[in-house]
């Protein structure tokens, strides 16, 4: 119990100690049957493949967007500097 929480009362006959076990901090999970080591199953491999699209959608609308920012920045500066 190294990792739980004690508390100790003291009282004039006694003192009482009560021990809290800490929380749990992980729970494993196992599902279907296990393959050979370092292969992933076709779920996990379309979850990447999936994700991996996202992050290249994400990646190109990050690109638009600053892109956007800067033109209409551009343009903003250029018409304070066009104002007599």
């Amino acid at each position: 119990m190294s990792n739980a929480t004690r508390l100790t009362v003291h009282m004039p006959a006694r003192s009482v100690t009560v021990h809290l076990p800490a929380p749990q901090r992980f729970q494993v999970l196992s599902h279907g049957t296990q393959g050979p080591p370092g292969t992933l199953s076709p779920e996990i491999l379309a979850q990447v493949d999936e994700a991996r699209h996202a992050t290249q959608k994400l990646g190109s609308m990050m690109a638009a967007l600053t892109d956007a920012i800067s033109h209409h920045g551009g343009m903003i500066a250029a018409q304070e500097d066009a104002t007599p």
